[in-house]
């Protein structure tokens, strides 16, 4: 977290921070409960990625896909987390994934999306990212790359609880 405070990336901050490994509660370990219910597959459950690579830190912003793309900006853990993850949100765009609290390059990315912006023309963002606070810092990064390109582009935000809902 104090990398990202370093550049001032703003996290929630919580009452019972001391409680936590790390003072953050992203990091508290625990034993997410999963249901015993099977449920049924989705209609549709191939994969839906149209592109690669998917990591920011790998992604050529002159990239041919990302022409008139509808992107998903995603945290790493969350696919893993929200089980219709490709049906419900990566189905039709680019993904990119990154995560802005292990990841060291924030002034990167925020540049490097900044330029996807200023060089293809998005037709849409979503972003998809975990309830833990850390993690609300990539809404601040593709707003700030944003504000770097000069564009305006509307922003959907979703949240994944530890449980795999969204909230």
């Amino acid at each position: 977290m104090k990398l990202l405070e370093e550049r001032d990336i703003p996290i929630p901050d919580y009452e019972h921070e001391k409680d936590f490994a790390c003072g953050c509660p992203g990091s508290k370990e625990m034993e997410v409960e999963v249901s015993n219910e099977t449920s049924a597959p989705t209609q549709n459950s191939r994969p839906e990625l149209r592109n690669w690579p998917i990591q920011l830190q790998l992604l050529n912003p002159n990239a041919p896909y990302l022409k008139n793309a509808d992107l998903l900006i995603a945290a790493d853990c969350a696919p893993f987390t929200y089980p219709n993850f490709n049906q419900e949100f990566l189905k039709g765009k680019i993904l990119i994934i990154f995560c802005p609290k292990l990841d060291k390059t924030i002034e990167e990315y925020i540049d490097k999306i900044a330029e996807i912006f200023k060089l293809q023309d998005i037709h849409s963002i979503s972003i998809v990212h975990m309830e833990v606070p850390c993690c609300s810092g990539i809404g601040v990064i593709v707003n700030r790359a944003l504000e770097k390109a000069k564009k305006d582009v509307t922003v959907k935000d979703y949240t994944i609880s530890i449980n795999g809902e969204v909230i």
